[in-house]
């Protein structure tokens, strides 16, 4: 069996994405003549490399990884340390959406049609990431575990993708986790994520101290 389709149908069962549906021959048509292709040149798409490989042997083109780092976090008394993270790569069946809106200020026109906008900037990145921990490189569950670790972190965590750095995005926060799960597979953890891309600053304090 083509572990792609039993993956395709537990992201419908997880997160409602839906699997395509191919047909040769529309309903209630009758076939249509075959077309000859010889001697039309046709171009082939030019695909990324594939960085990674799942233990399938299957191509990751996009794969996902937060970087490494020593991290704040709480202690059990609530108090901010630093933890050492190891760098951790998403589990090979991992989704990520993107959206972007403006900052625009709009004034209404009096006695016209329509507004005068002004427009300052960009709102953050929003980013969800939707992923199903599978046995791979980790179990299901430590795959699970190391997630909800990263999700404690009370700061920017650095990423590294193609996906994220076409984009501009070299950090981001976790706003929010949500673990859900499908019925009959155990062994199969959907987690979504949502995200908000950051850009770390510097505030340089001058003093007029002489």
């Amino acid at each position: 069996m083509d572990r792609r389709i039993e993956i395709a149908e537990l992201f419908k069962l997880a997160f409602g994405v839906s699997s395509p549906v191919y047909l040769t021959v529309p309903i209630g048509k009758q076939r249509q003549p075959e077309i000859q292709y010889s001697g039309i040149g046709i171009k082939e798409a030019e695909l990324p490399e594939a960085e990674r490989l799942s233990r399938f042997g299957t191509p990751i083109v996009f794969p996902l990884m937060f970087k490494g780092n020593d991290y704040q976090n709480y202690d059990i008394k609530g108090k901010i340390i630093k933890r050492k993270y190891e760098d951790f790569w998403f589990p090979p069946a991992t989704m990520v959406d993107f959206s972007q809106s403006k900052n625009i200020t709009r004034t209404d026109i009096l006695g016209g049609n329509g507004t005068v906008k002004e427009i300052f900037g960009f709102e953050d990145w929003s980013i969800r990431i939707r992923t199903l921990c599978i046995t791979d490189e980790m179990s299901a569950r430590e795959y699970e575990k190391n997630i909800v670790d990263w999700s404690k972190i009370v700061q920017s965590i650095a990423v590294e993708s193609d996906l994220f750095m076409w984009k501009g995005i070299d950090n981001i926060v976790i706003d929010d986790i949500d673990i859900k799960s499908v019925e009959g597979t155990p062994n199969v953890i959907p987690i979504e994520l949502q995200c908000s891309s950051d850009e770390p600053f510097e505030l340089i304090y001058k003093s007029d101290k002489k």
